[in-house]
C-alpha cells in the first residue's frame, strides 16, 4: 500500500511538472518576453564613496530575450515602482524607453545614479521594473525587477576579503581605506586583475614608506603605524 501511494504521489508531481513546463513553453512561444539577467535577490549596493570625484555613475542592466526571435527591434520600458522606491527623481536618470535590438539574445539598458549631499547620511532604495508594452512582456517574476541601494557612505567593500587581509592591504580599517583611495584615486578593485591590484597596493605601500622616512608616518586611529599593517611584499 505504501509503495502504491508513493507511486501515485510521484506520478502527480511529474504530471504537474510537465504541465507547468508545457504551459511556460506555450506562453513564451506566443510572444516576446524580456527579463534581467540578475534576479531580484541580487540587490545592487552603490556608494559614491567608491567613485571619488564622480557626480554620477552609469550602471549597465543586461536583459535577456525569452521566446521567438523578433523580425525587428523591440521597444521596451523600465519603470520605477513608487511603492518601494525612496529615492527622489534627482537621484537617478532613466530613459523613457529602450530598444532591444534585432538579432540579440541579450541587450543592455543603462541607469544613471546621481550624487547629492543627503546621500552622505541616508541610504535610498530604487526599484526598477520591466513594464508591459505592445512589443514585449516581462518574463519570470524574480527576474523582472532590480533593486538598488544608493548612498555616499563608507562601507567595507566586498572585494576586501580574507585574501586582501592576509596578502595585500591587511586588516580593513576605514582610515586605511580612505588613505588608499586618496592616494590611488581608486575605490573599486573588484574588476582589477591580480597584477593591477598588486601594482596599486605596492604604490600605496611605497607612499607610506616615503611618509615614514620623512618623519610623518601615516597613523591608524589607534596610533599604530599604518605601514606595519600592510602585508604585501615589495
Amino acid at each position: 500500500m505504501l509503495m502504491k501511494r508513493s507511486y501515485i504521489f510521484y506520478s502527480i508531481l511529474i504530471t504537474v511538472f510537465i504541465s507547468c513546463k508545457k504551459e511556460n513553453m506555450d506562453v513564451y512561444k506566443s510572444g516576446h518576453y524580456i527579463q534581467f539577467t540578475n534576479s531580484l535577490a541580487d540587490t545592487t549596493n552603490l556608494s559614491f564613496f567608491f567613485y571619488p570625484g564622480k557626480e554620477e555613475v552609469t550602471l549597465a542592466l543586461p536583459l535577456r530575450l525569452i521566446g521567438t526571435m523578433p523580425e525587428g527591434n523591440l521597444q521596451y520600458q523600465l519603470k520605477v515602482d513608487p511603492k518601494v522606491t525612496t529615492a527622489e527623481a534627482k537621484h537617478y536618470s532613466l530613459p523613457a524607453s529602450f530598444d532591444f535590438r534585432q538579432g540579440l539574445a541579450i541587450d543592455t539598458a543603462y541607469l544613471t545614479i546621481k550624487k547629492s549631499p543627503e546621500l552622505a547620511t541616508t541610504t535610498y532604495l530604487l526599484a526598477i521594473d520591466i513594464a508591459s508594452t505592445s512589443d514585449v512582456q516581462p518574463g519570470q517574476t524574480t527576474y523582472a525587477r532590480r533593486i538598488f541601494r544608493i548612498n555616499d557612505m563608507v562601507t567595507k567593500p566586498s572585494w576586501w576579503d580574507s585574501n586582501m587581509d592576509r596578502f595585500y592591504l591587511g586588516v580593513y580599517t576605514e582610515r586605511k581605506f580612505r588613505k588608499f583611495m586618496e592616494f590611488t584615486g581608486v575605490g573599486d578593485l573588484s574588476e582589477k586583475s591580480d597584477t593591477e591590484k598588486t601594482e596599486l597596493i605596492k604604490r600605496f605601500k611605497y607612499f607610506l614608506i616615503q611618509m615614514k622616512d620623512a618623519g610623518t608616518p601615516v597613523l591608524e586611529d589607534d596610533g599604530s603605524d599604518m605601514l606595519s599593517t600592510i602585508p604585501i611584499a615589495g
